[in-house]
């Protein structure tokens, strides 16, 4: 399993803080907080966090501008800044702000959750090898070319889009995995995968490990998505 991103939180609203930080933790990032400008670049010079998280408007310093001291703060790997916008967050998206300092806005933390996990994707710690190669976490094996699953030594008969589904919760067992993510993992492009197509498919999954093994294998995050339990 490999080691959690570590994500600081920079936003001066403790409420909306705690609802991204809660968040992220919960789909398996390691999280650590700031409230003001100043608070986020001391937390930088500490931890070294993967990625900051900073808020538009913070009490001394506008999350644009954050990102810019971050990323030329003289450090050989600047620390990587995205900018976001909560409910009710004011942004004018001013013209001299390159698309790097893009912002995102947001009205539910699942959608920052399948923003984060897009940034920190599979290609980037795995080589792509690993696509189709056998797979085991745990008790569970998984073969991409066999399209076959054994679980505590107990063979699962899956459909093509079941085994896919579980195939990338296994992929990404150190996370939790938003249902929009899911949608353009397993998906793709197909036309009609619309409302519940990802809890359907999640409850006759969960039914045929259930008969199987007497087990889940896979865990609901409520509010974000599914995780894969070894």
């Amino acid at each position: 399993m490999l080691a959690p991103k570590r994500i600081l939180v920079a936003e001066r609203d403790a409420q909306t803080r705690g609802r991204l930080t809660s968040a992220l933790r919960a789909s398996g990032y390691a999280t650590s907080e700031a409230g003001t400008g100043r608070d986020a670049l001391r937390a930088v010079q500490m931890e070294r966090p993967d990625l900051v998280l900073a808020g538009v408007v913070l009490p001394d310093i506008g999350g644009r501008d954050l990102a810019r001291v971050l990323e030329s703060n003289g450090h050989s790997e600047p620390v990587k800044c995205v900018v976001v916008a909560g409910p009710g967050s004011r942004c004018d998206g001013h013209a001299d702000v390159g698309p790097e300092h893009h912002t995102v806005r947001w009205t539910h933390v699942d959608e920052v959750v399948t923003f984060v996990n897009a940034m920190f994707d599979l290609s980037e710690d795995r080589d792509p090898a690993c696509l189709s190669q056998p797979l085991s976490v745990g008790s569970v094996r998984i073969d991409p070319e066999r399209m076959s699953v054994v679980v505590d030594g107990k063979p699962v008969e899956l459909t093509r889009k079941e085994f896919h589904f579980l195939h990338v919760l296994a992929l990404n067992s150190e996370r939790t995995c938003t249902r929009d993510e899911l949608k353009r993992l397993v998906w793709g492009d197909e036309a009609g995968v619309i409302g519940r197509t990802v809890d359907v498919l999640v409850s006759r999954l969960r039914g045929k490990l259930l008969a199987t093994t007497g087990r889940e294998v896979v865990e609901t995050v409520r509010g974000i998505g599914y995780r894969f339990v070894a």
